[in-house]
């Protein structure tokens, strides 16, 4: 930033002024004055200009012509050098379905009575809070980026709340109800069945409680030698098609019982499984599709064994209350779920709270009295 004497080529002198518009990097402002007190005033009144966006940074913002669609454009490609491809995947199919609906609205439009609007609508559709919530956050995340990129003076939907997450929407069969289904499993995928690894599986997520990416990414090596735990160490992700760290970014153990040391132990024998390959895998030797084993197995099985029908993920929170409920405690349960806050072990706890009664009517400890008194 300053000022510099210039001799053009007709001999004349002029006095240029060469600044940044905000900063460098920004973009560049040239100015050139035939008098040097002219290119000095139009410097002066630059800097002047400058210190007070500094003392108030967002004078200069609006709403004006600052419209949903451009903004939400503008955060995705940042967003594609900080999301991961999962992340990204999810977000784009949001903007895909509310894009053509809101893309046109001014960013104002969007206040606490608008998303609670919307709200309403997409419960009406029969979608979950936390499915109604992932797709609020997208455009609440959109209007503080936008904030936070001084293109508007702040976030109209300052005050706006999710919605509660209903315990209904975290689903767990009982061990009676795990137990019958196993039975089932079990009779319909019989030992000698080219399909047993599919019971397996079953066996495998209600006794440890792993994501279904941590089975699709179980190798072989992951057993212990001692023949009593599993090495949770990655997940195959299914957008990618690759593997990838644990979602605590931690290897974890989780407990493996002799039943299902010896289903998985004669499993890997039976198909020859490699060290480096996955224990679960399709006719081409790759880990298995999550949407397809969900769509063609589980959920034909479910409707089969006649029970109560819960997604395959409740299968975790199936083992993890079990857990729970069995007198593990808290901590121990939260290592083996991979949980990163004994928080959320802590949400299980309600969801068993019948069995905790139970315990209350059974379990006392109370004080000696002796005879004297």
């Amino acid at each position: 930033m300053g000022i510099s004497k210039l001799k053009i080529a007709n001999g004349e002198t002029k006095w240029q002024v060469r600044v940044w518009e905000n900063g460098r990097g920004s973009r560049r402002i040239n100015r050139r004055f035939d008098r040097r007190t002219d290119a000095e005033a139009f410097l002066l009144e630059f800097e002047s200009k400058l210190e007070e966006e500094r003392k108030s940074p967002f004078k200069g913002c609006s709403f004006e012509n600052r419209f949903f669609r451009d903004e939400a454009v503008n955060w995705l490609k940042d967003g594609e050098l900080r999301f991961s491809a999962s992340h990204l995947v999810r977000v784009k199919g949001v903007l895909n379905e509310v894009l053509p609906r809101f893309g046109d609205l001014t960013m104002d439009k969007f206040t606490p009575e608008f998303l609670a609007k919307y709200q309403q609508e997409e419960k009406a559709r029969g979608l979950e809070n936390a499915s109604v919530n992932r797709k609020t956050e997208v455009f609440t995340t959109i209007l503080n980026f936008s904030v936070k990129q001084r293109r508007i003076p702040f976030n109209p939907a300052n005050g706006f709340r999710k919605l509660k997450k209903s315990t209904t929407e975290m689903d767990f069969w009982d061990q009676d109800e795990a137990a019958d289904f196993l039975t089932f499993a079990n009779r319909i995928y019989p030992k000698d069945s080219e399909d047993r690894w599919v019971y397996v599986v079953y066996l495998l997520a209600l006794n440890t409680a792993m994501r279904a990416g941590e089975i699709w990414g179980l190798r072989p090596s992951d057993l212990s030698r001692d023949g009593r735990s599993i090495q949770v160490r990655r997940q195959f992700n299914r957008v990618t098609l690759a593997m990838a760290p644990t979602k605590s970014k931690k290897s974890r153990l989780a407990p493996l019982n002799d039943e299902l040391r010896e289903e998985l132990e004669c499993l890997i024998q039976t198909k020859s499984i490699n060290p480096d390959e996955t224990v679960f895998m399709n006719e081409l030797r790759k880990p298995v599709c999550h949407e397809n084993f969900v769509k063609r197995q589980f959920l034909v099985d479910v409707k089969a064994w006649g029970g109560r029908s819960i997604r395959f993920h409740d299968l975790r929170h199936s083992a993890t209350t079990m857990m729970i409920a069995s007198g593990i405690d808290l901590k121990t349960v939260k290592e083996i779920c991979g949980h990163a806050d004994i928080a959320t072990t802590m949400t299980y706890v309600h969801l068993i709270s019948g069995a905790v009664e139970r315990v209350a009517e059974i379990f006392a400890v109370t004080p000696i009295v002796s005879k004297r008194d």
